[in-house]
This record gives C-alpha cells, sequence and structure tokens, in this order.
C-alpha cells in the first residue's frame, strides 16, 4: 500500500460515521497515520439515492467525495465494491463498510483492510486468514533459495543420483596452474671467481731478486 491511501465507502458506512458525527477527512487520515482519499462508486451513489429521504445526509457526503466509474449493471453497492476489489485488490483498497455479510466476503480476499465504525470511533479489523497465508508465502518466497541456487541445487541432486545408480561422478575440469618462479639455475651463479688483483688493478708479479759476485763484494787489488 502507498500514500495517500484510497478507502472506498459504501453507504451504511458514511451514515454510520454521520450518526457518530465523525468527519472521515479528518478522523481517517489520523487513524491510519497517513494522508487518505475517501472514494465512492456510481452504485452507491445510487444506491443512497433510491433509498431516499432516511439517508439524505450520507448521500450528500458521498456526493462531495472522489467517484469511480464503475461498468456494474444491477447497481448493486454491494457487487460493485466486490468488482472494485477484485481478486487481489490491485488498486489496494481499504473497505469501509458496517454490512457483515460484505466483511465476510472481503476476508476472502488477501490484502484488504477492512474498516467500521464501532461506538463512535474507526475500528480496522484483524488480517483475514487469506492475507496471513499470503503474507506467510512472501515471506517463504522471500527466504527460499535464489534460481541460481536453485540450478545448483539440481545439478547436485543429479550428482548424487548418478553415484546412488552406481556410475562415476563426473569430475569437474581444473584448470592447468601457471607455474610462478624460475624455470632453471641461474647462469650468473655458476661464474668463476676472478683472481684477486692489486691496488692499481694489475694482478701482483712476485719479486725476484738478484744475486751479487764474489768480486763485486771483496772489489779488485791492482
Amino acid at each position: 500500500f502507498h500514500r495517500p491511501y484510497r478507502v472506498l465507502c459504501d453507504g451504511n458506512f458514511l451514515q454510520a460515521a454521520l450518526d457518530f458525527k465523525l468527519f472521515l477527512k479528518e478522523e481517517l487520515p489520523k487513524y491510519l497515520q497517513g494522508p487518505c482519499i475517501p472514494v465512492v462508486t456510481n452504485c452507491i451513489r445510487a444506491e443512497l439515492r433510491l433509498i431516499g429521504d432516511e439517508v439524505s445526509g450520507a448521500s450528500l457526503i458521498a456526493k462531495r467525495f472522489q467517484c469511480l466509474r464503475c461498468s456494474c449493471e444491477n447497481g448493486s453497492a454491494r457487487e460493485c465494491i466486490v468488482n472494485m476489489v477484485g481478486e487481489k485488490n490491485s488498486q489496494h483498497f481499504f473497505v469501509a463498510t458496517q454490512d457483515a455479510a460484505l466483511r465476510t466476503q472481503m476476508s476472502s480476499v488477501s490484502g484488504v483492510p477492512l474498516l467500521r465504525v464501532v461506538r463512535g470511533q474507526l475500528v480496522l479489523d484483524p488480517p483475514s486468514e487469506a492475507s496471513r497465508t499470503a503474507y506467510r508465502k512472501h515471506e517463504k518466497d522471500k527466504t527460499g533459495p535464489t534460481p541460481q541456487q536453485q540450478e545448483a541445487l539440481e545439478r547436485k541432486r543429479k550428482e548424487l543420483d548418478g553415484e546412488d545408480s552406481g556410475k562415476p561422478p563426473q569430475e569437474p575440469e581444473q584448470k592447468k596452474k601457471r607455474r610462478v618462479g624460475p624455470k632453471g639455475v641461474n647462469p650468473l651463479a655458476m661464474k668463476k671467481p676472478k683472481r684477486a688483483v692489486g691496488v692499481l688493478g694489475a694482478p701482483k708479479k712476485k719479486r725476484q731478486h738478484r744475486k751479487r759476485g764474489k768480486g763485486a763484494e771483496t772489489g779488485v787489488l791492482g
């Protein structure tokens, strides 16, 4: 349901509100805690006119409310409301009525809030069994598996059925893993170490000592 709420009022509800001096355009938004649009139909107006002076006040109120056009043939207000609500209440009406037979009929349709006047106060009936059943189904659908999960469950069930029948289960195809790291030994690690060099960069040579002769040591005598 979305705001403003549309409240479909029949003639006897309008008359009851008038008897208890309830100004519906003020009381309905206050009770439902949101903006409301009270509406009637051509059949409801026609039925009030047919009754006459006894409900002249309710007929005057119905003329001030928004009127929905209907395609009813017999002019019965009850049947008109049933047709307007339909099987699913797709237009999201609140139905306001004092008619016990109409409330019983509306309670068989899920998602139809029912209003009435009790001792000068507006009263919203508890949700019907049809509405509670529809709500439970809606909640179950929300918490159930998604189509993708349902498909996965079906595949798993078929695999289990294959195991029970003696057939080997099909293994999922595994992707080849890419090898990470060096493929072989680093050739630089196999290089031989260089010879030690001097300070200036040239390789060191072994120092040779010259041998001196005896003549050089004693001298020559003349």
